[in-house]
């Protein structure tokens, strides 16, 4: 897939881009092939398709209707900016704090944040269980989204005590998730979880591998988990421990 073809696939889905919109996508994309060669933003095995299952992935998000016109997003394990930088784009609106632990990515992808825009995206370097101790991170957001980044348990562990009451999580998942969200309805009992099949026009790649967006709200207000779970990962190639998995598909 090329941007020709992405743009094609986002308005047989109903997504009229810009031009300028394109060009931003453009750039994004030249950046993150060119950058990856140096710090391991996505799998390096991958980054002939970096159009389809990174960055049209991340826009399929919008495809769903379960983004708000606008708010406070935050995107936890970003990692090259995704889903956070495509989003950025596709609404302008939207104020972005792109989350990852590791220092090398964050510099990049703020690097590459700041050639899309100057205002309402930055990248920040801190573990997502320090969200609420942190006062310039703590929210509360209007949505937090996620790519492949944790269990779905540790995500809504981390999410909810800077998440708006009236706020939703969005995380792409892929694969068989049926015990996945048992241990997470399990450990929240008063969360709404919701399963949605991604289906692209134009691109059988979503359905083939079996794409999905996991959306979590609670109605009531924050409460703690009924027990408590100890995840322990191991360093990174800098010596860090990660608060999830690197970003791979």
């Amino acid at each position: 897939m090329d941007a020709t073809e992405f743009w094609s696939i986002c308005s047989a889905n109903g997504m009229a881009l810009s031009r300028e919109q394109m060009a931003q996508f453009e750039r994004y994309a030249g950046d993150l092939i060119y950058w990856n060669e140096k710090v391991n933003l996505i799998s390096r095995r991958d980054i002939e398709h970096v159009w389809l299952h990174h960055i049209l992935h991340s826009v399929s998000i919008a495809f769903t209707g379960e983004l708000p016109k606008s708010g406070k997003v935050l995107d936890i394990g970003t990692g090259g900016g995704l889903p956070g930088i495509p989003l950025k784009i596709l609404n302008p609106k939207f104020d972005i704090t792109l989350l990852d632990s590791i220092a090398k990515k964050v510099q990049t992808v703020g690097m590459m944040a700041g050639h899309i825009t100057v205002h309402g995206l930055r990248a920040i370097r801190q573990r997502a269980e320090e969200l609420p101790n942190d006062p310039k991170l703590k929210g509360p957001y209007d949505l937090i989204v996620s790519r492949a980044t944790a269990p779905l348990v540790d995500l809504m562990k981390w999410s909810r005590p800077v998440l708006k009451q009236t706020g939703k999580i969005l995380t792409l998942k892929g694969g068989a998730l049926t015990e996945e969200i048992r241990q997470a309805q399990t450990k929240f009992p008063d969360a709404e979880i919701t399963v949605i099949d991604l289906r692209v026009r134009g691109a059988d790649w979503f359905e083939l591998e079996e794409k999905r967006l996991v959306r979590v709200r609670w109605d009531s207000p924050v409460a703690p988990p009924v027990t408590e779970t100890t995840t322990t990962a191991a360093p990174t190639e800098d010596g860090e421990a990660p608060t999830a998995p690197e970003l791979q598909e």
